[in-house]
């Protein structure tokens, strides 16, 4: 009987779902998150060990957060799809390392469709792959230099031998927070509903530029854009209303 492979293989080969073209309010039954930015990787992780992958090499990261991964995990083996970001540790001002800016073609859209171009659901998905692409080496830089990152799980993929892709989205966050504990390097990112108007500003003001809406029941497209993921801006506080003060 042939033996269950291990979560670095699994991490290794992993191509990451994509953001659809369809718009925020369109998604069905939808959770929202703030987009942590970073580098999206995949963790490895068993007893013993702990590794990031991104694109199908192993992400040169510091002993501190490995081992943050390691301390807080309890299961056999998972994998878990997640952001290396300092925004977790710093909410407000220099919460994302600058990205060098790349000049490209506009797409243009009516303006009788749209009121700002950024918000046409191709454009965003469009440039949501390519601000990743973009930051990538920026964060796989200050790694090297051992500057200090936190990892914020977003999704459980596999867990003992098992793959979920075919899971439930609210099924698969609630496994990853039986496996995945909390510390100050390692996080279980926040969720809410598209109701929570006031938490979705909040996350905005502490200086969170876009939210992710995924259908709560959704399955993971591993290596596919997912029409039930959509990349949004987030809102900004009402007139009048004071922005909160992010803790330093």
């Amino acid at each position: 009987m042939a033996e269950d492979p291990h979560p670095r293989e699994i991490a290794a080969a992993w191509i990451p779902q994509r953001p659809g073209r369809n718009g925020a309010k369109d998604i069905p039954d939808a959770i929202v998150e703030p987009d942590w930015g970073g580098m999206r990787v995949v963790a490895a992780i068993t007893e013993d060990e702990a590794a990031l992958y991104r694109g199908g090499g192993e992400v040169a990261a510091p002993d501190e957060l490995l081992r943050a991964l390691l301390d807080t995990f309890s299961a056999f083996g998972a994998v878990i799809e997640g952001h290396v970001t300092t925004a977790a540790l710093r909410s407000s001002e220099g919460a994302y390392p600058t990205m060098p800016k790349v000049e490209r073609p506009p797409i243009l859209v009516p303006r009788a469709l749209r009121k700002d171009v950024r918000d046409d659901p191709f454009v965003r998905a469009r440039d949501y792959e390519a601000a990743a692409d973009r930051i990538e080496p920026v964060v796989r830089e200050a790694l090297e230099r051992g500057e200090r990152h936190a990892f914020v799980g977003t999704d459980l993929l596999w867990l003992d031998g098992q793959s979920l892709v075919d899971v439930p989205l609210l099924e698969r966050r609630r496994l990853l927070d039986g496996v995945l504990d909390e510390s100050y390097l390692v996080r279980r990112s926040a969720f809410v509903r598209p109701s929570a108007v006031l938490t979705l500003v909040t996350w905005g003001a502490l200086g969170f530029k876009e939210l992710s809406y995924r259908a709560a029941n959704s399955r993971y497209l591993a290596g596919r854009e997912n029409p039930d993921w959509a990349i949004t801006r987030a809102p900004d506080a009402p007139h009048g209303v004071p922005k909160p003060v992010a803790p330093r």
